[in-house]
């Protein structure tokens, strides 16, 4: 994979597919996807002290047919150990399993994106690298950061600011053991292992993030910059913390530190970024909608991020005449 077609594939994951664990002091002036959220109903409803084994599951019933929920939380350590009696029964009996949507990052998106110069996220050509162009706090913070990460300047330095942070997060996180593809991949795998479909929700396209990320300002990018290592200097003091809340379904311990990432932060301060964001709340809960008119029981993975606002994906599928309950132990 080329260094390119590696920055689109962690722009991909951290923008729309992972909203990461905070610190409980946020950045500076943090901006919000919910800001105040009062929270979902129907977790708040639901939640309850004496937790069954396992992360947080909802079993949603409509006509006969039957969802199981699995609320995500990347990125997860890759030695984190959990178990969960209830998911195992739920993938016996499923026939498909639904996982996040998917990006959309084909050869031809990768040609226009060199083409165009990295559709705004590149320096210009002729201009500073990355590292000659930072404030002098910023810089430390920088180097230190792909210091951890074991990297030179070299893989950043042609990239602006925000994009540069961006895929200094994907490098550390790698080089830390933090994984930003589970829980989902080790769902997926469970549920190959049963011989039950993996299936994304839907695919979404590059394009549109890409066109906005590079329509950020100078002063934005370094805003993004400094939230993207705020959460890298988060994960790398506390790499199991929301990983060990997650694995026994304690949610009032994971809202409290749970938040959009800085990558999600970084696309609301463009034009449409806030639209892109809540639109995928409304995809996931079409996607479910759907799932709940076959017949049988499906199993899907959400992420935390989309189920615990209020109006978030489990709210919506109540207003839609389903019932969520709290699966038995």
């Amino acid at each position: 994979m080329t260094r390119t077609s590696s920055a689109l594939a962690a722009l991909a994951v951290l923008v729309l597919a992972a909203p990461a664990a905070q610190a409980q002091t946020p950045p500076p002036q943090p901006i919000e996807l919910f800001p105040q959220d009062p929270g979902s109903a129907v977790v708040s409803e639901l939640l309850v002290v004496a937790r069954p084994p396992g992360p947080a599951l909802w079993l949603v019933e409509k006509g006969g047919a039957k969802l199981y929920v699995v609320g995500s939380a990347p990125p997860l350590p890759h030695q984190l150990k959990w178990d969960s009696p209830r998911l195992n029964r739920a993938l016996d009996a499923a026939s498909l399993v639904l996982v996040p949507p998917e990006a959309s990052v084909g050869p031809l998106q990768i040609t226009k994106f060199v083409l165009t110069g990295g559709s705004g996220v590149r320096q210009p050509m002729l201009g500073k690298r990355l590292e000659d162009r930072l404030p002098a706090d910023l810089r430390a913070r920088f180097v230190s950061a792909r210091e951890r990460a074991q990297r030179t300047a070299v893989p950043y330095k042609d990239w602006k600011p925000a994009m540069a942070g961006l895929i200094l997060l994907s490098d550390f996180r790698q080089a830390a053991g933090i994984s930003e593809a589970k829980p989902v991949s080790t769902i997926e795998r469970m549920a190959k292992a049963k011989g039950v479909k993996v299936k994304a929700m839907s695919q979404y396209r590059l394009g549109p993030v890409l066109a906005n990320a590079g329509k950020l300002s100078d002063a934005a990018n370094l805003a993004c910059l400094a939230d993207t290592l705020t959460e890298l200097e988060y994960d790398g003091s506390h790499p199991t913390t929301i990983g060990s809340d997650w694995a026994v379904g304690d949610l009032p311990s994971v809202r409290a530190r749970y938040s959009t990432s800085a990558a999600q932060r970084c696309l609301l301060r463009t034009p449409g970024g806030a639209g892109l964001l809540n639109q995928q709340i409304a995809e996931s809960a079409q996607a479910l909608t759907e799932a709940l008119q076959r017949p049988g029981v499906t199993v899907a993975v959400v992420d935390l991020a989309f189920l615990l606002p209020a109006n978030g994906v489990l709210d919506r599928l109540r207003a839609a005449g389903a019932t969520v309950t709290s699966p038995a132990e």
